[in-house]
């Protein structure tokens, strides 16, 4: 089941999707979602609103390109860095449960058309985040911002889209749950772990230390709070202490 380089593959055939969309526009319907036409017998609808790319041709062709060039440099920075961290099972795992989700939701609301490709890189853009918060996106390729406030304001914008259109909150919402079932615990064991951080902190600050002793020690480089106090501490998934330059 482990496919190398299925995200980035997935960008690639949104480029040549891009391509197609630009000099036959008309050839979009053939790849829609359509509930009718697939019990018809056009059963590649099942899967081919997927090939959708992320950025639809239209308006400036060549902003058009510029925007689907920047995806897909973003879809390979997806793909290594999900492998890189799952391996290429899990990453392939978790790209056919969003795939199969969005199919479910389409069959599960017959609304014709389909997302596309803008569904299945939100669902690897909160991987991402939640794997690499550190990483910075430089917006307008000038003000850099942590992805991880990218992926807070993606994910309240599809939240408000779904109470403001509850319809289409099954195609919202089920592609989402392969995320989710991930990203729960992991996110749970983070914050239990934040709370006995502080406790330990404030025990720590209480007692009378002997002058040199750090409350920080990273596991990676020895560096500590009071070596280095402009760095930040964490503590890994594995129970080890690493300072922010070792995370990055």
């Amino acid at each position: 089941m482990a496919f190398p380089g299925l995200i980035r593959a997935i960008g690639i055939i949104h480029v040549f999707v891009f391509l197609l969309l630009v000099f036959l526009p008309s050839s979009a319907g053939s790849f829609a979602f359509d509930y009718q036409r697939i019990v018809s017998g056009e059963y590649w609808r099942v899967i081919s609103f997927a090939a959708l790319p992320p950025v639809p041709p239209g308006g400036s062709p060549l902003l058009s390109a510029l925007f689907m060039f920047f995806a897909m440099r973003i879809t390979f920075m997806f793909n290594d860095g999900l492998e890189e961290a799952w391996g290429e099972l899990k990453a392939s795992i978790y790209v056919y449960s969003v795939l199969a989700c969005m199919i479910f939701a389409q069959f599960l609301g017959k609304n014709p058309g389909g997302f596309g490709g803008i569904t299945l890189y939100a669902q690897l853009f909160f991987a991402f985040a939640t794997l690499f918060p550190r990483v910075e996106f430089h917006l307008f390729l000038i003000l850099p911002i942590k992805v991880w406030v990218l992926g807070l304001i993606s994910g309240g914008i599809l939240l408000i889209g779904m109470l403001q259109a509850p319809g289409y909150a099954p195609i919202t919402l089920l592609p989402t749950l392969p995320y989710l079932f991930w990203a729960s615990p992991r996110l749970l064991k983070w914050y239990v772990t934040r709370g006995q951080t502080v406790a330990r902190r404030a025990k720590f600050q209480q007692g009378v230390l002997p002058e040199g002793q750090a409350f920080h020690h990273c596991a990676q480089c020895g560096a500590t709070d009071s070596s280095h106090p402009e760095r930040e501490f964490r503590v890994t998934e594995e129970d080890q202490e690493l300072c922010s330059k070792c995370l990055d």
